[in-house]
């Protein structure tokens, strides 16, 4: 991804790629990245630019674990002998966190992902790549709350909060 530089708000349009998760029978699962994202921080200094898109409200019935990980069946190819599921990738709390920090800090910024589409609420509830165990193999989706500053599990299959992705470049 290093191959461009964007700027501070702008509407990056990225192609498609993805990269395989897990192959399980005739499916096989895959990391996505593709479409429409805002640079909210510019490459300098040695640091990574970050790009970022909203993806919305997911509920946790909706999130399955594969390879250790949460995954939302965002997109499908189907085929006669295969089926291809894709997955944005969920953010770490840390980087969650930092993405928050950054929109919390530039009011400018906030408003131009709102223009974009991308209505980050940096006080609303997301979900994170750190997963919580139960009955000791048992994995459950965690989702991050800024205003209790804790890692929670959903207390129902139907409980919902964000979800947005990240590209470093």
């Amino acid at each position: 991804m290093n191959e461009r530089i964007w700027k501070l708000g702008e509407v990056v349009i990225l192609p498609r790629k993805s990269n395989k998760v897990k192959t399980s029978g005739q499916k096989t699962y895959e990391h996505l990245t593709a479409d429409k994202y805002v640079c909210i921080r510019e490459s300098a200094d040695g640091q990574r630019g970050i790009l970022v898109k909203m993806i919305g409200r997911v509920e946790e019935r909706d999130i399955q674990i594969i390879a250790g990980e949460p995954f939302c069946k965002d997109d499908k190819d189907g085929a006669l002998e295969q089926t291809i599921y894709y997955s944005y990738r969920f953010p770490t709390i840390e980087e969650l966190k930092e993405v928050l920090t950054i929109v919390r800090e530039n009011e400018k910024l906030w408003k131009q992902l709102n223009e974009a589409g991308m209505h980050i609420n940096p006080d609303g509830s997301f979900w994170v790549r750190e997963l919580a165990r139960t009955m000791l193999v048992m994995k459950k989706p965690q989702y991050y709350d800024p205003k209790t500053k804790l890692l929670e599990t959903a207390a129902d299959a139907e409980e919902n909060h964000r979800r947005l992705t990240l590209v470093y470049f």
